[in-house]
């Protein structure tokens, strides 16, 4: 069965050039997979035609697009034919079955908010982040998920919940992580720890059995894989983000001026090149493509603004795996089932 996928084409760093290339070899290596690029018609096409593309393919022109340094609020407002907006309509009036857009992140979410439909009975989206972790299972490649990262600053115990359902459904149908271990971030283990809402998010998905909680971790577990899902809000998710890559930055620059400033470190770096190009490969963001903007009746994959086309391949893949899964109807079920079942409580959960 065939799938479509709709591509910002304009959005990045490298569109459109990037762009569809990257969409070329994903389309190379899944026949069933069928695009619409949006964007710059003439553009397209002659990148299209630089990778060699046999397939066919839809483009919807528009030669409008938000740049990086745009204001997310106000360029929606002034570039109602931006390649990022009719995407996502086209993606609203079921056109296709997911997006990508290396885009600009703000206007990203701001348009799925604006042109999409919430999942039925979730109150709040989630923009997710993954990142790569110390520990390695067996499945889930050494990366993590963490939601939200900036999309809800403040949430209630069931919009927790929502977040956790997802989060889980995405590691184990979209990354392959067998039953992903959910964890609660809080400033303890306890579960009594973090006040009302946290407490009362524990309850919860300490007896939802559909969820393999493992209960309450703190920011030291986050880098060291203790978990395969980070559920918080989107005002710690996003201090949280930020600061990983803080300090990722920091020790790329400690390594480069370790290596220009004595010969015998030079030397000992050498000797761990072999390692340094696995730690490397593991925290490329190209591995993993992009990271779900999640709780929309369409999935939509946010790719990095500096995503090459390795990046961009990956990103278009994983969005159409989420959708040989049935990733968004697999979240209805399970938001519908908990809602129902608490629908009786009179907390502010």
């Amino acid at each position: 069965m065939s799938h479509k996928i709709i591509v910002d084409a304009m959005g990045g760093d490298y569109a459109p050039a990037e762009i569809i290339k990257g969409v070329t070899q994903a389309m190379r290596e899944e026949p069933d997979m069928d695009i619409i690029f949006v964007g710059d018609q003439e553009a397209v096409r002659r990148e299209l035609e630089a990778n060699h593309c046999t397939r066919d393919v839809e483009i919807v022109h528009t030669d409008s697009f938000i740049t990086m340094d745009d204001s997310p609020k106000k360029a929606l407002a002034a570039k109602p034919d931006a390649s990022i907006i009719l995407a996502t309509k086209l993606l609203n009036e079921g056109k296709a079955d997911a997006l990508v857009s290396a885009g600009n992140t703000g206007a990203t979410v701001l348009a799925s908010a604006k042109y999409l439909h919430m999942i039925e009975g979730l109150e709040r989206s989630a923009l997710a982040a993954i990142y790569p972790t110390a520990k390695f299972t067996p499945d889930s490649n050494g990366f993590a998920l963490m939601l939200d990262v900036g999309a809800t600053l403040k949430c209630t115990a069931k919009q927790l919940v929502h977040f956790a359902f997802m989060g889980s459904h995405y590691v184990e149908e979209v990354m392959g992580v067998h039953k992903p271990r959910v964890g609660l971030l809080n400033n303890g283990e306890e579960e009594t720890k973090g006040g009302p809402v946290l407490t009362q998010t524990y309850q919860y998905l300490k007896n939802e059995p559909s969820i393999n909680f493992i209960g309450n971790i703190e920011g030291k577990d986050i880098p060291r894989g203790e978990v395969d899902v980070v559920i918080t809000e989107g005002f710690v998710g996003n201090v949280v983000l930020k600061l990983l890559e803080g300090v990722g930055e920091v020790a790329k620059d400690m390594g480069k001026y370790a290596f220009k400033k004595k010969l015998t470190w030079k030397i000992g770096l050498a000797f761990l090149a072999k390692g340094i190009k696995k730690v490397k490969r593991k925290t490329d963001y190209s591995e993993y493509g992009g990271a779900p903007i999640l709780g929309f009746n369409h999935l939509v994959i946010k790719a990095h603004g500096r995503s090459n086309a390795k990046a961009i391949k990956n990103a278009t893949k994983v969005a159409l795996r989420s959708v040989e899964h049935n990733f968004i109807d697999h979240v209805a079920r399970s938001i519908q089932a908990f809602n129902e079942k608490h629908q009786a409580d009179d907390l502010a959960i």
